[in-house]
């Protein structure tokens, strides 16, 4: 097996893995039983703004970036032929699936300004992909060191997790 089908068979697993983690995060807030989720059935559609609260949640939104740049990172990888709008659009479609799945099932508050910030999150990851290759001048060794950093933070990130459920 050459080493660039290894790569092609790597990237979308870890895209998988990633997918996963997200959904766990933004659905089931990191529980591992549906039972221990509060039940909850609201939509805010007023941006940046938080019922019964003065202050500015700056922790939720730059962990809502955050979580959603390696988002914008993996569609650079997967589709690197395709168009940014093409991309932009995906990432404002799974963010929204993720907020409407949220109310549909109770299990959260879909929030416009988690849609938002998500977008801004996978906007910000193509624009850092796009960094790392003008800054670097060379796309396949920045795919390199971003496929290895990621497989080992997915490893780091898994095992800790299986070590949280076993102690569960």
């Amino acid at each position: 097996m050459k080493k660039k089908e290894k790569i092609n068979y790597t990237v979308p697993i870890l895209f998988l893995l990633y997918l996963a983690l997200l959904i766990w995060i933004i659905l089931f807030k990191l529980q591992f039983s549906i039972i221990d989720l509060d039940r909850v059935r609201e939509i805010n559609l007023i941006p940046f703004y938080y019922e019964h609260e003065v202050t500015f949640h700056a922790t939720e939104v730059l962990q809502n970036v955050l979580i959603f740049m390696p988002f914008g990172i993996y569609l650079c990888l997967l589709l690197p032929k395709s168009r940014f709008g093409v991309k932009l659009l995906l990432i404002s479609v799974v963010s929204l699936l993720l907020e409407i799945c949220q109310y549909v099932l109770a299990i959260g508050r879909s929030d416009i300004t988690d849609l938002i910030t998500n977008i801004c999150g996978g906007l910000f990851g193509i624009i850092l992909y796009k960094a790392a290759i003008r800054l670097f001048r060379n796309k396949k060794r920045v795919d390199q060191v971003i496929i290895i950093s990621a497989a080992i933070v997915t490893v780091i990130v898994g095992g800790g997790l299986l070590l949280l459920l076993a102690a569960n």
